[in-house]
């Protein structure tokens, strides 16, 4: 699943660093922006 909805950025770095493949995304809720999504690609 490519969203995520209550990850951490370090956790978001840390999934797709496992992940290991350019190119792998996830879409989490921002922990600044209210109502915000944060994009994150490896």
């Amino acid at each position: 699943m490519w969203y995520h909805r209550d990850l951490s950025r370090a956790a978001a770095e840390e999934l797709l660093a496992r992940a290991g493949r350019d190119g792998s995304f996830l879409v989490r809720d921002s922990e600044s922006v209210s109502g915000a999504y944060a994009l994150c690609v490896l």
